[in-house]
């Protein structure tokens, strides 16, 4: 029993023999705790006992409905929650800015745009101002859909009635144009928003940083990243991650350690997800000795994971030093550092390539006395390969083991592989 139901049940009786009755911002806070878990049976069953259980002295307020209606948008009962929004305009309890507000990014989540716009006039009609908020979450979704002439009619709306703009507005106008291939239209967005104060940190920065790396627009990144110097912004380590990585993913690990060089003179201090970035980058081009001479300093530091281990290990198969890969699970057992079905996969597919379908189903027993369990890729490197090198027997026996151990062959490779040996082995038998 979880805590707001054992609250329930403390008040739904005591208060009787008592005469010490909750009042309505005890059941408002009760309504959103059950909301906010999740739990809108529990939510539902609280309001509609609010007025017995109090002995007569509270009735749900806005607050009540606005939480209720909050916690089945977010559940995906946006039906209940337009039932809700009617039945509390039935009571006279007015729906104000946030009723709206969550309605709005309600529709917009469950992907019905019109709906929301509609709302967004009524709240017009009965006198109510959109707020940022509102105009973010329409905004935000009609990106997602693609249609950026709406969301410019939108934001050119939110304009003319001269809401204010906040972080989030620029963040969400950024990433919406990026993400539909307007990144020159996103860099004059930047620009203006900058001109009229409305950035103060490398939020909006980072994320059209990280779409002109993603485009291999380094150059572009990299004087987005001096102009934030010239306007006094302080990149941060999302900032630096994020070119660093963009460098590495290129194959221009040169450009990824001027960068790193920067981040390290100033305040920001590199993480996990950058070193590993640069660990990828150093392997991609053919340094995973160097590689590998930086995963022992990160070692002793306490530095490195199970990512950390498997970019070394796909480093070395992709340079042809095969013994070293293979005695990487073993060092990063002994290291205390768990291997996942990932680092196996690698060295499964390994195998599979060269005919050594045998060590390859030796390793994969291995992997499970460890304590790693096989996945679909698994099932489907060994199974893309064993029927070239292994009897229709040996196969299904496979088939059943994997199986056995919770792995679900992904359809292509069940339709064309096992099922036909399947029917053949009944067939015969």
């Amino acid at each position: 029993m979880n805590l707001i139901t054992r609250l329930f049940s403390w008040i739904e009786w005591p208060a009787f023999y008592s005469g010490i009755w909750p009042n309505v911002v005890t059941f408002n806070m009760m309504v959103d705790g059950a909301c906010k878990m999740g739990d809108m049976d529990l939510a539902l069953k609280l309001v509609r006992k609010m007025e017995i259980m109090s002995g007569g002295s509270s009735k749900p307020n806005s607050v009540t409905y606005n939480s209720l209606i909050d916690g089945f948008c977010k559940t995906g009962g946006i039906t209940v929650a337009e039932e809700l929004r009617n039945e509390m305009m039935k009571i006279d309890i007015e729906p104000n800015v946030r009723t709206y507000a969550t309605m709005i990014e309600g529709y917009s989540r469950a992907g019905c745009l019109e709906e929301a716009l509609r709302l967004c006039d009524e709240m017009v009609e009965r006198g109510l101002l959109p707020n940022s908020v509102v105009y973010n979450s329409i905004m935000h979704w009609l990106y997602m859909e693609g249609d950026v002439d709406g969301a410019s009619l939108v934001f050119t709306d939110m304009s003319d009635k001269q809401i204010p703009l906040d972080k989030f507005t620029c963040s969400i106008l950024t990433r919406g144009l990026c993400r539909n291939g307007y990144i020159t239209e996103a860099l004059k967005f930047l620009n203006q928003s900058l001109e009229n104060n409305l950035i103060e940190d490398a939020f909006s920065h980072n994320i059209l940083i990280n779409f002109l790396c993603k485009s291999n627009k380094f150059a572009a990144a990299r004087q987005l990243l001096a102009r934030m110097y010239l306007r006094g912004l302080v990149p941060d380590v999302v900032t630096f991650g994020t070119l660093i990585d963009g460098h590495c993913k290129e194959g221009n690990i040169e450009s990824a350690v001027q960068v790193y060089d920067t981040m390290v003179k100033g305040e920001e201090k590199p993480n996990l997800l950058i070193y590993n970035s640069i660990i990828n980058g150093l392997c991609k081009d053919g340094l995973v000795d160097v590689a590998r001479s930086l995963v022992d300093v990160l070692q002793r530091m306490g530095f490195v994971d199970t990512i950390t281990y498997n970019t070394l290990i796909n480093g070395y198969i992709n340079c042809g030093k095969f013994d070293k890969a293979f005695k990487l699970p073993t060092l990063m057992q002994n290291a205390g550092i768990f291997a996942s079905s990932a680092t196996y996969n690698t060295l499964i597919k390994f195998l599979c390539k060269f005919g050594c379908v045998q060590e390859a189903k030796e390793l994969m027993t291995m992997m499970v006395l460890w304590g790693v369990l096989p996945d679909s890729i698994t099932y489907r490197t060994l199974f893309t390969n064993i029927d070239k090198n292994c009897s229709a027997e040996e196969v299904i026996e496979l088939h059943d083991y994997m199986v056995l151990k919770g792995v679900v062959p992904d359809k292509l490779t069940y339709e064309n592989i096992v099922s036909p040996l399947l029917q053949e082995e009944s067939a015969t038998s």
